[in-house]
This record gives structure tokens, sequence and C-alpha cells, in this order.
């Protein structure tokens, strides 16, 4: 019995050494660092700082939200706020809306749209380069609204949305692609570019 017991408490033979407290461990073939999913990687990567705060103040100047919504508008936090702080900027009297959130929740960037599926019937989902940024326009009622997402690094991005009523105007996206590289002009001039 004492034999048995003494057997029990010494070491077996060389098993797979258990991990040490800073080791990880990968299960499957997943990844979670950007870019991933087939998203693109950002050449030349804005810092993180440019989503920092508040885009009511730091997303478009004045002179381009007038530029966009043909008024002088002062913008105003969404209180959703989803993927990160978020600022709408409404034209009374056309309904017309600017949508700009720093997607500072989750740091996957671009890769949070990706991989693209099959848009829905009359749905949007275009991949775009936007004042030298990679970045994807979507929508699944392009007659309402479109969202660009900008790859500003491959960890960080933003999204500038414009939200109407039809009006025979034309191509949503490409509305929301031009408020887009506002928006990029904006964060370059933030960093220092």
């Amino acid at each position: 019995m004492v034999t048995l017991i003494l057997t029990a408490c010494t070491p077996g033979p060389a098993d797979t050494p258990l991990p040490g407290p800073t080791a990880t461990r990968t299960i499957g073939l997943t990844t979670t660092k950007p870019p991933y999913a087939g998203a693109p990687a950002v050449r030349d990567p804005l810092p993180a700082t440019v989503v920092a705060g508040d885009p009511c103040t730091t997303a478009l100047t004045p002179e381009q939200v007038k530029q966009v919504l043909d008024t002088g508008v002062t913008g105003k936090r969404d209180p959703g706020e989803w993927p990160g702080p978020t600022c709408l900027w409404e034209n009374p009297v056309t309904a017309r809306t600017i949508r700009v959130a720093y997607a500072t929740k989750r740091r996957d960037g671009l890769s949070a749209v990706y991989p693209s599926t099959s848009p829905d019937e009359g749905g949007v989902w275009r991949e775009l380069i936007v004042a030298g940024f990679p970045a994807v326009a979507t929508t699944r009622d392009p007659q309402w609204h479109c969202t660009v997402t900008l790859g500003l690094a491959d960890d960080v991005s933003a999204e500038v949305s414009l939200i109407g009523r039809t009006d025979n105007r034309g191509d949503w996206c490409k509305d929301a692609e031009k408020t887009a590289e506002l928006v990029v002009r904006t964060l370059k001039d933030r960093a220092g570019r």
C-alpha cells in the first residue's frame, strides 16, 4: 500500500508540459490581431490619437459641415455611441444627416466589416480607397443612407454615414465617400500631416 501511494505522488514520464503563467495558447487558426478576414493592411496609418475625443469637434470643421449639408449646424453627440463616440449633424430643413463614429470600443479597424457577404438585393458592399486609405461603403438601403468605414490604421477606424430621405439625389454612397474624404483631411491635419 505504501508503494502504491509513493508511486502516485512521484512524477510520471515526461508528458507535454503545461504552459507557464506567461505562455499563451492558440486555438484553431483564428486571430484577432487586425488586419484579418481579408481586410487590407493600412500602408501609411494615422496614430490612434486621431480618434480620441469628441468627433463633434474633431471630425469635421464647421465649413465642411456646411459644404455637405448646405447649412451650418452644430453637431450633437449620439447617446447610443456604437461603435464608440458618435456625432450627428442634421439639416433641419432637409433632414439630411451626417453621422461620424470613432470605432474605439473594439479595435478591429477595417476588419470589422470583412469578410464581405453578398449584399442583399439593392444593397451595397463596395471596397474603396478614400484619400489614400482603404475603406468600404455599405448599406442595405441605398435610397436612405450609406456608411463608409475608413481604415485609418490596421486597428483604427471611423464610420462616416449620410442619412436622408429619397430626393432623387443619386448615389448616397458617393456622397458618403466625399464626406469621408473631408473627415480624413481633418484627421490628417490633426495628426500633423
